[in-house]
Parts: structure tokens; C-alpha cells; sequence
């Protein structure tokens, strides 16, 4: 198992559920993929104890669904998931993006934006120009989270980064592909932290819209792909 960021003494079912999320999402468990408590033992060297408690926090995140006494499934990735999840996402994302905009305490200027998030921005903005899809959807994915921490909503920042796990899973296991939508997202990206510096939500809201509608677009067009083996995860069609 890879590295956690839990203490020694952490129970093993939270390694395991991080470790065992981070596999799906790199595609060792595939989508679909009936689960079963003596096959993940075997395979983390662990009891069947904490494998069932990592599966059902992971049923929590949406990730997996739990069969008795048979282990679990991990959640297969369909055009209605897809549009359940942008709606949900649209709707999370707005609630952060206000917050976000929104002075702190009680002064009328707001905190300053960490470098992090102006880093990341760069690097989808350069990663769209040279047509880097693997990196463009990494470093918007990646602002997305930081702008969203800005919102000051755990609940609401660890709810819509869980169920993006599975659909991160479901983007690796198919060929990149180049669409116009990708263009959307830096664009939007820079929009919601200008809106965020200038503490003005109705740009923010409006930002947040049009990348969700792109984002959500471009993972439709994504379901009309073919599933490719892991090791072939990462290559792109041409544009």
C-alpha cells in the first residue's frame, strides 16, 4: 500500500479506503467491477474486517454499492450518473463560489488568493494552449479544489470532491480527446478567481455555470469512447 497521510496508529480501514479509492481512480479496479472481501484481502495483505469498513466509507462516497455478503461493486459511470453529478456539482460549486466571494470577517477587503491557485490557473491556461488534454483536465481539476476551499464549506468541498474521484476514474479509462469544451475551462477558471478577488458572486455564479456546462459536456462526449487498457491510458487522439 502506498503511503497515507494518517498517523501510525490510524485504524487500517482508513488507509485502506484512501488506498483502495486512489486504485480505482488509477484504474487497478476497473468500473463495474464486482469487489470481493477475500480478493481485497489478499491483494493489501489485510483481514476481512477493515476491508468491509473501508468499503462501506467508500459506499458513503458514492464509489461503491455494498452487496450482502458478497462484497461490493464499484459504481459504473452511465449518461445519467454524469448528469446527476454536474447538477450536483453545479449546484455545490455555486454555494462555494458565493461564500468565496464573500469579504472576511467583518472588513470590506478580501484575503489574498494563494499563489497555489494562480499556479494551477497558469498551467491549465498553457496546457489548453498546446493542447495537453491529460494536463489541462489535472490542473483545472486541481483549481477547481482550491478555488472550492476558498468557499470555507468543508462538508460541501469534501462531498463534491468524493464523488469527482469515480469520475476521474471513468476520464483515465478512456483515450484522451481533444474538444472544443477544454478551451472553456481555463477561461472559466480565470473568470471565477477574478470574480473571487473583486468579491462579485453574480460573475462567479455565471463562471461556475458555463464550466460546468463544458465540463459536463465533454464527459458526455467521453461515455461515446472506448474503454483502453491501463497502460494505454494517457494517450491522445489527434486534435
Amino acid at each position: 500500500m502506498d503511503r497515507s497521510p494518517y498517523p501510525i496508529n490510524a485504524p487500517t480501514y482508513l488507509r485502506l479506503r484512501d488506498q483502495i479509492r486512489t486504485d480505482i481512480e488509477g484504474g487497478c479496479w476497473r468500473l463495474g467491477q464486482h469487489l470481493t472481501l477475500h480478493e481485497l484481502s489478499a491483494h493489501y495483505n489485510v483481514s476481512n474486517v477493515p476491508v468491509r469498513e473501508a468499503l462501506l466509507q467508500l459506499q458513503g462516497d458514492g464509489m461503491v454499492d455494498m452487496r450482502m455478503n458478497k462484497g461490493a461493486v464499484v459504481r459504473a459511470v452511465d449518461a445519467r450518473f454524469i448528469e446527476e453529478f454536474f447538477d450536483i456539482r453545479e449546484a455545490l460549486q455555486t454555494l462555494l463560489i458565493v461564500r468565496a466571494c464573500r469579504p472576511a470577517g467583518t472588513g470590506l477587503t478580501m484575503s489574498p488568493v494563494p499563489a497555489r491557485v494562480h499556479g494551477l490557473l497558469a498551467a491549465a491556461e498553457d496546457a489548453a494552449r498546446e493542447v495537453r488534454v491529460g494536463e489541462l483536465l489535472a490542473a483545472d481539476e486541481a483549481l477547481q479544489d482550491e478555488l472550492g476551499r476558498l468557499g470555507g464549506n468543508d462538508q460541501a468541498h469534501r462531498l463534491q470532491a468524493s464523488r469527482g474521484r469515480l469520475l476521474e476514474a471513468f476520464r483515465r479509462a478512456r483515450l484522451e480527446l481533444w474538444a472544443a469544451e477544454l478551451e472553456v475551462l481555463p477561461v472559466q477558471g480565470r473568470a471565477m478567481l477574478e470574480a473571487i478577488t473583486h468579491a462579485d458572486p453574480a460573475t462567479g455564479i455565471e463562471a461556475v455555470r458555463r464550466h460546468v456546462a463544458a465540463s459536463r459536456t465533454y464527459m458526455l462526449r467521453l461515455l461515446k469512447q472506448p474503454e483502453v487498457l491501463p497502460r494505454q491510458a494517457g494517450q491522445q487522439t489527434p486534435r
